[in-house]
């Protein structure tokens, strides 16, 4: 930027601000100035169009009300007080569905120069007792924020956090939490937790804590977090995945204990599964609790194989009506020589058990996976009545 430019350097909100008064031709004719100005006059005459729109129609029930970047280097939180502004309005107008997405496609992963920025929640005093569903993706919210939005959205249902930040803002304490009595369906996916990350802290637990949940997808969370399930009595289907190396066997065990209730359960945690710590995992199968009587249908990696598929035959043993199986197994290049066993020899060492409901084993792995013969082995040994086992490839895996 030329230092005789002054206004070029002014924040974008201000530059809007500056725009608003000119005429579209001529708000248009700046897109020539610099890059910088590119896209800012589109962007005015939309803001403008927008205040416009939303004047004109008051405050009339809404349904559904959505704010997503959709633009080559356009962030919400580039001006983030007319979106605040925004939501604001809609929540005022009883908006049952609400969708925040400060994300475009071909800024997926940013750069150097035009960094991916975050939009900042905690700036709107999110409040309403009409507010249903809640979508949010590349948004940042603290602790703080995380629990005003579940105290202050007595009616929330349906929750869905894609590729977010949740901030811890008092120092050693104060987990994030996901307390709710209304919430029946959660959706987390690439959630990072900085705090963790910077503070190299492994104790750090996301809780969900929602007596109502039915629906539960928790995929990949990112730093140093760790998943603690405490009331989610009423959970029928869900969906886990882990890539965290911090969490051992037992808690893995325990969160499976949680979900005792279930009908459709897939749990994807790390193959070298507390490996690094010398764990014992002989005795901790009874963290699983009891009977999975629910359980239909059942997911699992390759976490479950260690001891001679110790926690796999628990589950089959213990899920009367299980009809469904699947296994999905890593690349054997990935374990090395990780204490992950599962010997034919097993075949022996335990009464074989009725699993008369289930018809169906499917085992997804990569070719020439040694693996899968012993595997095989052992449930056709296992139970009385072997169902049909089918072996596929990893998608794209010929």
């Amino acid at each position: 930027m030329d230092e005789g430019d002054r206004i070029s350097g002014l924040p974008d909100e201000v530059r809007h601000h500056v725009l608003s008064f000119l005429p579209a031709r001529d708000a248009a004719r700046t897109c020539v100035l610099s890059p910088m100005w590119r896209q800012l006059w589109a962007q005015s005459s939309f803001i403008e169009f927008v205040n416009a729109l939303l004047l004109s129609r008051g405050c009339i029930p809404l349904e559904s009300f959505w704010l997503r970047a959709n633009g080559t280097g356009i962030f919400l939180e580039n001006f983030c007080d007319t979106v605040n502004m925004w939501i604001c309005y809609a929540l005022r107008s009883n908006v049952e569905e609400l969708g925040v997405d400060d994300y475009n496609q071909n800024d997926r992963f940013g750069d150097m120069k035009n960094p991916i920025e975050f939009f900042q929640l905690q700036h709107c005093p999110f409040t309403s007792s009409y507010l249903k569903k809640l979508h949010l993706c590349y948004v940042y919210i603290n602790n703080r924020g995380l629990k005003k939005l579940f105290s202050r959205c007595p009616v929330l249902e349906d929750l869905g956090m894609i590729n977010c930040e949740i901030f811890n803002t008092e120092k050693f304490g104060g987990q994030p939490e996901f307390s709710s009595a209304s919430l029946k369906s959660l959706s987390i996916k690439y959630v990072d937790f900085p705090y963790a990350r910077d503070y190299e802290m492994s104790g750090c637990y996301i809780v969900i804590n929602m007596p109502s949940l039915v629906s539960l997808h928790v995929g990949t969370l990112l730093g140093l977090t760790q998943l603690s399930l405490v009331d989610v009595q009423s959970l029928i289907t869900a969906a886990i995945v882990l890539n965290t190396s911090i969490d051992t066997f037992a808690d893995c065990c325990k969160i499976l204990g949680a979900l005792s209730n279930m009908k459709k359960l897939e749990l994807l945690f790390p193959y070298d599964l507390g490996w690094q710590y010398e764990y014992s995992m002989q005795d901790d199968t009874h963290l699983c609790g009891g009977v999975f009587t629910n359980l239909i249908t059942l997911s699992l990696s390759d976490w479950c194989l260690y001891d001679n598929c110790k926690l796999l035959l628990y589950l089959l043993e213990h899920s009367p009506n299980l009809e469904k199986l699947t296994l999905k197994l890593s690349e054997p290049c990935f374990r090395g020589n990780i204490g992950l066993s599962c010997s034919a020899a097993a075949a022996d060492s335990a009464t074989p058990f009725n699993c008369e409901k289930l018809r169906k084993v499917e085992i997804v792995c990569s070719k020439g996976n040694k693996i899968v013969g012993k595997l095989v082995t052992i449930l056709l040994t296992k139970m009385k009545s072997p169902p049909e086992i089918s072996i596929k490839p990893f998608s794209g895996v010929s």
